[in-house]
């Protein structure tokens, strides 16, 4: 008896661990140019957002501020350097995007429990279940943009499911974790 019960406490605790390790994970996907060389790249232009993003109103949000930052350390540490936009091999360029979703999940109950019905007995019963969720998705792309033919050469997309309230440590640590996911798709870098 000892031994399945420490077998199942062993089972909850992998699939915990497992399911932790799945969420951390940045859902990242890139795209790139075959004749593009990546590996000579040395110096960079992080291109300004629109002035008028915030409500209108000049400079940028602190999200916007937060991905420059994290874009800026990350390409620093490569050895890259910033550089006016006329010098530099590579252009950098972000764009942030947000989108309310549904998720509708059916599944069929085979046998229902009706204790609240017929005092904790159990019947045969077939239904359905629809669970619907709502929830924000948002979207961070970076492209890199070749300046000698004004064409992106290198575009990467990370999707992220939006929880409502976050402290500032922890939406940096996912800016963070999700640009370095990122980058690290650019090939031969």
């Amino acid at each position: 008896m000892k031994l399945i019960t420490y077998c199942r406490v062993l089972m909850v605790g992998l699939l915990g661990l497992t399911l932790t390790a799945c969420a951390s994970t940045p859902k990242v996907e890139s795209d790139y140019a075959d004749s593009f060389n990546f590996a000579h790249l040395k110096s960079y232009h992080l291109v300004p957002i629109n002035n008028n993003t915030y409500a209108g109103q000049p400079g940028a949000s602190l999200t916007e501020q937060r991905i420059e930052e994290s874009i800026k350390n990350y390409l620093n540490r490569r050895g890259m350097t910033e550089v006016p936009a006329e010098e530099a091999e590579v252009w950098v360029s972000y764009h942030v995007a947000s989108q309310d979703k549904t998720q509708i999940r059916s599944y069929n109950t085979r046998y229902n429990y009706h204790a609240r019905y017929h005092r904790s007995a159990w019947g045969a019963g077939w239904g359905n279940n629809v669970d619907v969720r709502q929830f924000t998705e948002g979207q961070l792309l970076i492209d890199l943009v070749d300046p000698a033919s004004n064409h992106v050469v290198w575009r990467g997309i990370g999707t992220k499911r939006l929880k409502k309230s976050t402290t500032t440590e922890e939406r940096e640590e996912t800016i963070n974790q999700y640009v370095d996911a990122m980058f690290a798709e650019v090939p031969a870098w």
